[in-house]
């Protein structure tokens, strides 16, 4: 371990160690002594953290590093950016600092052929490898990001999709399919509010699953979204939405206010004569304890659509609230909240279409100029 100086000025920077039985080695070179007792200091730093900083070091053990030292994030998101690595595991098997743009692409050509992975699902396993990369980069361990220009150069950038929204037509005749088929069983009733509640909220399909009816204030029609159903090792789990911004208040419609109000008296008055109703779930199984998972719903709204002949998924009538909403000049940064989005942009962004669309009367946006009184 040393620094020197060199004949042409700068500092050279040399150090190797054994841990555990892997040696760690680093080699570099700075302009100034105080850049290189830097390096040096931090390089050193890490290693007794258990951070590996060697450009030697295998892509799979950065990588792990990488992931298992994040903060601050879900569980979900992190089971999330653990599938994606674990593509990226049984091909990047080499040395971090060994990869250039050239091998990227045909490690990630390969991942697609032969998992059958679409091109949305490598756009993700590429910012997860992104972003090892980078914090490597960061961290310099390697002077650049190989990964830099590879969308360029790839067929993997996809064009935004329109939000598909269900028509006027296909909207009444959805609520009215529910509406009819309701009767004194558990399941129809369900099923009606369930697919009200999204239209006239939009809502996510985890949130509404998730519902209770603490969250809900039919006096003051409003509902509150504390808690979302996710994924995380192939089992649904509870937990708070998947940013601070999806816990929100919605205001609620008068149609839906009366229809959760029946519903309410319903399970209360079929529960009475069934089991127990101890947990307060909204959209309860036959047991009254537990709540129907995410998966039925999508089941029985692709279902009902299918009966109706409608091309559309349970996830598009959150895009139909939205549609309705903008249709009908409602203010977009209140329905950013509505929906919990961060930010309006999120929101333009993806409704821009509809809002291009809307064919409005400049004049009820302009003030009123007399000219004849103009001197």
């Amino acid at each position: 371990m040393s620094i020197t100086k060199r004949p042409n000025g700068k500092y050279f920077v040399s150090i190797t160690r054994v841990i555990d039985g892997i040696t760690h080695r680093t080699n570099k070179t700075f302009r100034t002594s105080a850049e290189a007792k830097k390096y040096e200091r931090e390089y050193l730093t890490n290693l007794d953290k258990g951070i590996c900083q060697d450009e030697n070091v295998k892509f799979v053990v950065y990588g792990q590093q990488y992931l298992d030292s994040l903060d601050g994030i879900s569980a979900r998101t992190k089971h999330s950016y653990q599938q994606k690595f674990d593509y990226l595991k049984n091909k990047f098997k080499g040395n971090i600092g060994a990869y250039n743009n050239s091998m990227i692409r045909e490690l990630l050509a390969e991942i697609k052929e032969e998992n059958n992975l679409s091109n949305q699902t490598m756009k993700h396993i590429f910012r997860m490898m992104k972003s090892i990369f980078a914090q490597a980069t960061l961290d310099k361990i390697i002077t650049t990001d190989p990964s830099g220009t590879f969308l360029k150069t790839t067929g993997y950038r996809i064009e935004k999709k329109k939000a598909k929204a269900l028509s006027i037509d296909e909207q009444t005749r959805f609520i009215k399919y529910l509406s009819d088929k309701q009767d004194k069983k558990l399941f129809t009733k369900q099923e009606y509010i369930f697919g009200l509640i999204a239209l006239s909220t939009g809502m996510r399909r985890g949130e509404l699953s998730a519902l209770n009816w603490e969250n809900m204030d039919l006096d003051s029609k409003t509902l509150k979204v504390t808690q979302a159903v996710s994924y995380c090792n192939r089992e649904e789990v509870i937990g708070q939405p998947k940013t601070s911004s999806g816990i929100r208040k919605i205001q609620l419609d008068d149609l839906s206010v009366a229809e959760l109000k029946k519903y309410k008296s319903f399970l209360r008055s079929y529960f009475m004569t069934a089991k127990s109703y101890n947990t307060g779930w909204v959209f309860p199984k036959m047991d009254g304890e537990t709540r129907t998972p995410v998966t039925s719903w999508c089941q029985r709204m692709s279902k009902t659509f299918k009966a109706l002949d409608i091309n559309h998924s349970l996830h598009n009538l959150r895009h139909t609230h939205a549609s309705n909403m903008l249709s009908n000049n409602y203010p977009i940064t209140q329905l950013a909240h509505r929906l919990g989005h961060a930010d309006p942009s999120i929101t333009l962004g993806i409704y821009s279409h509809v809002v291009k669309g809307m064919e409005l009367d400049v004049n009820n946006y302009m003030p009123s100029i007399n000219l004849k009184q103009v001197k």
